[in-house]
């Protein structure tokens, strides 16, 4: 494999490409059968972890840190509203402070799904040392 195929492999992975529109490329360019194109396309993302996920990293970490800031203002204008005495219906149904429950609930949810997704990218910049671009 050149080393233009693995620059070629960690640009494409960081760009959130689908793997198999990558290995299919790579079985061009290398003449490869799709099995081995494959494997090379596994190698690649186990050896360059760190490199694709600092491609990867500033896209999701927008998108994650934006949804764990919007499920923050959601719970805490439904905790202050509730505080306030605020009653907000869901759906129509006539229980009191089902909505007050059901958007709290969806804003922490928010920030766990979030931090939940943050976590492993986190994690890859701050363990990976493979070998810059």
């Amino acid at each position: 494999m050149s080393q233009e195929t693995s620059k070629y492999i960690v640009r494409e992975l960081g760009r959130h490409r689908a793997e198999n529109e990558i290995i299919l490329a790579v079985t061009h360019r290398e003449n490869l059968s799709w099995e081995e194109a494959r494997q090379l396309v596994e190698n690649v993302k186990v050896e360059r972890r760190g490199s694709i996920a600092r491609r990867q990293s500033p896209l999701l970490i927008a998108i994650g840190v934006a949804t764990f800031i919007g499920g923050l203002g959601l719970s805490t204008a439904i905790a202050w509203a509730t505080i306030d005495g605020g009653i907000i219906f869901f759906l129509n149904l006539p229980i009191p402070y089902l909505g007050n429950i059901v958007y709290f609930v969806t804003g922490l949810g928010m920030m766990a799904g979030s931090a939940y997704g943050l976590g492993p990218i986190v994690l890859d910049l701050l363990t990976a040392h493979d070998q810059e671009d």
